[in-house]
């Protein structure tokens, strides 16, 4: 058994960039995911027509305000005023859109989860198999906390990432492309505005993710670390106490505490800028578009309800980009996370 007081021994300055994170993803794909090919095919097409049937909402919404609009002018102007008739048509289709949108999500949702929790079931055996033909010296130059780290943060890290972010980053190149469709079928002017902030946000975006990869790597290095010292120094308690050593692995634990202390925060804290700063970019974008929009409605370029319907696009457009700044910040961690250890 690694000692009580050798628990540091990578060192704490040590910031290590994934290994071979390509190959592991490669490995991964062959020899897990292609196995449940034909049920992520599923989650692909289910997750693709979910977002059709949302994206095309907004814009059956919009027809709706525009007919309120103009049964407005046309009472105000002597006509017959609003044809309920055909809003309530529309809202009926509406309706049916968003329960078709929604069973959709939640096939492609529990097929996912289903395929996820298999992947991670099967990886936790063939670790624990590994685990077992591992020769003596491997457990002598690693604490048991580094390797109970892989074993339940690593696989937990990858399973959340292939629970969610697979899905979300389906669903956002979907409604990106769809919302752009839409929002050009609308006015090229105003799309052109909301483009604009995109080069802005990825290039913050870029600093935050380039600052914060390497504390999450410390972060994940110095848990290991934090559990190996916890369940070692309390496995061996009395050894500890034979050789008078209490302060010294007090000492050890709490320096290694304050080095996972400040990776953490660190890490969580640049990360966690990213949504800050795109709400910032994309209410400057909002403004812009706002602006726009009225200038042409005056013109009669385009009618209310488009500058409804583009708005939507806007801020979906806008919350798709931010899920991608999510899964960026998830495979960040999962990046940071990948070892060749076992």
């Amino acid at each position: 058994m690694p000692g009580p007081m050798g628990g540091m021994r990578r060192g704490q300055g040590n910031t290590e960039k994934p290994k071979d994170f390509k190959k592991t993803t490669k490995k991964l794909i062959k020899n897990y995911l292609a196995k449940y090919k034909i049920a992520i095919i599923v989650v692909i097409l289910f997750a693709i027509g979910s977002t059709i049937f949302t994206i095309v909402g907004p814009k059956i919404l919009g027809n709706a305000t525009t007919e309120i609009f103009n049964g407005l002018v046309s009472k105000l102007s002597g006509g017959s005023g609003i044809d309920f008739g055909k809003i309530g048509q529309i809202a009926l289709t509406l309706i049916a859109l968003y329960i078709i949108s929604a069973l959709f999500s939640f096939i492609q949702g529990f097929t996912m989860t289903g395929v996820a929790q298999k992947i991670t079931y099967k990886l936790r055996n063939d670790i624990a198999i590994k685990i077992n033909n591992l020769p003596m010296n491997y457990f002598d130059k690693k604490t048991n906390g580094e390797v109970l780290s892989i074993i339940t943060n690593d696989i937990d890290t990858l399973s959340m990432n292939l629970n969610q972010s697979i899905t979300q980053i389906i669903t956002s190149i979907c409604t990106i492309i769809g919302i752009l469709v839409m929002m050009f079928s609308i006015s090229w002017q105003m799309t052109l505005i909301s483009l604009v902030i995109l080069p802005v946000a990825a290039i913050f975006v870029k600093i935050i993710v380039g600052r914060s990869q390497k504390y999450f790597n410390k972060q994940q290095e110095f848990l290991g670390h934090v559990n190996g010292q916890v369940e070692e120094i309390y496995g061996g308690l009395n050894i500890v106490k034979a050789f008078n050593a209490q302060g010294k692995v007090t000492k050890d634990f709490e320096k290694a505490n304050q080095e996972l202390y400040r990776s953490a925060w660190k890490s969580q804290f640049l990360s966690g800028l990213m949504h800050p700063v795109m709400n910032f970019i994309s209410n400057i974008g909002y403004v812009g578009v706002a602006v726009a929009g009225g200038y042409l409605a005056i013109n009669g370029t385009i009618t209310v309800g488009n500058i409804q319907s583009f708005i939507q696009y806007n801020k979906q457009f806008t919350r798709a980009n931010k899920s991608n700044c999510s899964n960026i910040k998830y495979v960040t961690i999962y990046g940071s996370s990948s070892r060749k250890d076992i």
